[in-house]
């Protein structure tokens, strides 16, 4: 058994020895096994594929064609410019909100670590850079370079980055693998997302987020993957593609931890 703490209880991790832990000198920081349990992974397979909601936690009546309600409306409002879609890792559960309030406000940046494993398989496999999409290349004789991304995390203000001492979704953009690029600036000092209303974030029309011009031909012509905690109305990420629209990228998706 391996006695490493548990990043959210505290509690003894207790990892069963297998192939992995007997050849691996270090057992990476993590979670036991019942605050894991406490999490609700979204399968892909079984989500909205526009936003990466869960659909088995809607009614039928709001899904259309694998699509949710709140996207619906996001495309027949003609609202979505270059952002394509989101996938997302987590249901913001009860739970979930507990995990994501001590990492984001309550400054325990070291719970993202628990997560590095997930999303930087998830973040790879989106850019293509996970082993089955590399074999897959090369079956299909394309043995050339793979499109270009770019991976923007969502800024916060400068007044919050002070406050917090770290961005969240930096923190997670980091673990992908790959370099990043601040091509976003946000604006002013917002108040903090989560605690305003749904109709509130939706109805607004001042976009906080200003491209970094310094970063343009990074963002050009190629594709961008938006990094972000939490999914939620959709507003954030799509006013931060707004922004980056200047830039002319090739196409805007994006990846949350949760989708709340």
């Amino acid at each position: 058994m391996n006695g490493l703490k548990c990043l959210i209880c505290g509690a003894d991790r207790r990892e069963p020895l297998t192939f992995r832990t007997l050849l691996s000198p270090e057992t990476p920081p993590g979670f036991c096994r019942p605050c894991r349990e406490k999490m609700a992974h979204i399968i892909p397979g079984d989500s909205c594929r526009l936003c990466g909601r869960d659909l088995g936690l809607l009614d039928g009546k709001f899904i259309r064609d694998s699509v949710c309600s709140d996207c619906v409306r996001w495309e027949e409002g003609n609202k979505n410019g270059c952002y394509d879609r989101n996938f997302a890792l987590f249901s913001y559960n009860n739970w979930m909100k507990e995990v994501i309030t001590t990492y984001k406000f309550r400054g325990d940046a070291a719970i993202a670590e628990g997560f590095r494993a997930d999303f930087r398989t998830a973040g790879r496999k989106i850019i293509g850079k996970d082993p089955q999409s590399r074999w897959k290349r090369i079956k299909e004789g394309k043995w050339g370079a793979r499109e270009d991304w770019a991976i923007v995390p969502i800024p916060i203000s400068v007044t919050r980055l002070k406050e917090r001492g770290f961005n969240q979704a930096e923190i997670l953009a980091e673990m992908i693998g790959e370099p990043l690029v601040p091509a976003l600036i946000r604006q002013g000092d917002e108040r903090k997302q989560s605690k305003k209303g749904r109709r509130e974030r939706l109805v607004s029309n001042n976009n906080p987020f200003i491209l970094d011009e310094t970063h343009v031909s990074l963002v050009h012509g190629k594709q961008v993957l938006l990094v972000d905690d939490i999914y939620t109305t959709g507003a954030t990420l799509r006013r931060a593609a707004e922004a980056l629209k200047k830039a002319v990228p090739r196409r805007v998706v994006s990846l949350t931890l949760a989708h709340g």
